[in-house]
């Protein structure tokens, strides 16, 4: 979804004119999105892709300021932290040094830890208005291609609790029960997906990496199928 009112921005080429494909991770605190979105980049090099890597919150200030607010070393107010969060996606998008609308333009492939869907799902969760948080992300481009990551909370905290003693934002089973709920209500409104792949969660690292590269090419294969020609047979 977006808009140019009050904030024109030019539309991303079509990927058949080169644009890089769009492909963002997303799940609750411990499903794995991050390293399965980094087990995707690595495999799309291997493959001969230009690839980024990336995540939300971004290096930029403002998401430093806001890793810093997830771990509990400062406070904000959760409409402020929304705002914020919108804040750092504009700057992650469209910063003119290293912005991820140039660089998808120019043919790279981007995959992102994490995007619109976290911020809709984590904030709807602690009571905000889910169409104000649309509207205040409705300069945020549409992905190509989302993977869901759907692990159970339960399944979440272990992993949260063998990799990290700290006590961050969200990280309750009741919290994050709350984030799964909503994820699937934005997931059935389909608001910033694109294509959605969904993978077990719950599953080991390798056996989820190859349900990510499955669903990837098949939504290649009858959506861009230009591309499929890049992961050869049996890819």
């Amino acid at each position: 979804m977006s808009s140019d009112h009050g904030y024109p921005r030019p539309p991303l080429p079509p990927l058949s004119a080169g644009r890089g494909l769009f492909v963002v991770f997303e799940g609750l605190d411990g499903a794995g999105t991050t390293s399965q979105s980094t087990l995707l980049a690595n495999w799309l090099r291997e493959h001969d892709r230009d690839v980024e890597l990336t995540h939300e919150p971004s290096h930029g200030p403002t998401g430093v300021m806001l890793r810093s607010v997830l771990g509990r070393r400062m406070t904000m107010d959760v409409a402020a932290l929304a705002l914020a969060f919108a804040a750092d996606r504009l700057d992650h998008l469209y910063n003119d040094r290293n912005g991820l609308v140039g660089r998808l333009a120019s043919g790279s492939w981007v995959v992102c830890d994490r995007y619109v869907l976290s911020s809709l799902a984590y904030q709807a969760s602690q009571g905000l208005d889910p169409d104000w948080l649309v509207s205040i992300n409705q300069h945020a481009i549409q992905p190509d291609v989302t993977v869901f990551v759907d692990a159970a909370p339960s399944v979440c905290l272990a992993r949260i609790g063998r990799r990290s003693s700290d006590d961050e934002l969200f990280h309750g089973h009741a919290q994050l029960g709350q984030v799964q709920e909503s994820y699937r209500e934005i997931l059935r409104r389909g608001m910033f997906v694109g294509g959605l792949i969904t993978v077990d969660g719950d599953e080991p690292m390798d056996i989820v990496a190859k349900q990510v590269r499955a669903g990837l090419v098949s939504w290649i294969v009858q959506n861009e199928p230009a591309l499929a020609a890049t992961f050869g047979p049996g890819a």
